[in-house]
């Protein structure tokens, strides 16, 4: 299983800079968050190039209503396919949709609003060969979709090859009764494995069992990509870390987290 990291938590603007630290915590790949908004897909390409670092997914995790905005199917649609020929032009292999389900709210039917979405979403990355996945998540965070069996649902009613499905196991310790068996009935649907223990830290600063998850992942069959979205443990699960001090912190989360991770592997 290929093992990246989402950009986003490093809270680092410069590219190289970011890139060069996701090097040197040995990280196989990135799910690129706020570089694609900013960098041209030129520049990007040739700095995960030159550092050999797979560019596994392009995440858009900000792509939702403004404050103030009214919600509005076509014109989230819009935003998302925007998101999609970005994620084209830098040879991205999926995008992610991590909140599309904010744009349907005040919709009549907003699980038929998000299904339909979604499928023509899938329609038109399937024409630029990218796979999309939805992200399962806590309630705290997003309106709808928060237990895999959800997840399997929407995924069953959209009916498109291209569509998978992000679990991540913070947002499991916090919907799911058994995460264990939230991954294994997700053998057909599972895309991308997100880590964070329940504390949004590292592996080992919480709750979760993630070596029951690691034999679930390998059970269903999963090769991947895993990408961790670890912050300092306790620290607000939604904001990058803005400090050296809490920099210091996560790094070393997450360099305990990698020796751990591929020791379940070993």
């Amino acid at each position: 299983m290929a093992i990246g990291i989402c950009t986003w938590t490093l809270g680092i603007d410069d590219l190289d800079l970011l890139l060069d630290k996701v090097v040197e915590l040995g990280f196989d790949g990135v799910q690129i968050n706020e570089l694609w908004e900013r960098d041209t897909p030129a520049a990007i390409r040739e700095a995960l190039d030159r550092r050999g670092v797979a560019l596994l997914a392009v995440d858009a995790q900000r792509i939702g209503p403004q404050a103030g905005e009214a919600p509005d199917v076509a014109q989230g649609i819009d935003a998302y396919r925007q998101v999609i020929d970005r994620a084209a032009e830098l040879g991205a292999p999926i995008v992610t949709l991590p909140i599309l389900s904010f744009w349907v709210q005040g919709h009549p039917t907003p699980f038929d609003a998000l299904v339909e979405a979604c499928r023509e979403l899938a329609g038109y990355a399937s024409e630029r060969q990218i796979q999309l996945v939805y992200e399962v998540a806590n309630r705290q965070e997003v309106p709808m979709i928060h237990t895999a069996e959800e997840g399997n649902r929407l995924v069953r009613a959209i009916d498109r090859p291209e569509l998978g499905l992000i679990l991540d196991s913070y947002h499991m310790n916090l919907e799911e009764s058994d995460p264990v068996a939230a991954i294994e009935s997700s053998r057909d649907t599972l895309s991308i494995y997100h880590v964070s223990d329940s504390t949004r830290g590292g592996i080992g600063s919480g709750m979760v069992n993630f070596s029951a998850q690691f034999e679930a992942l390998e059970r269903i069959g999963f090769e991947g990509p895993v990408i961790m979205e670890c912050l300092p443990p306790m620290h607000d699960p939604g904001s990058p870390v803005a400090s050296d001090g809490n920099r210091r912190i996560l790094e070393d989360e997450l360099s305990r987290s990698l020796e751990i991770w591929r020791s379940y592997a070993a």
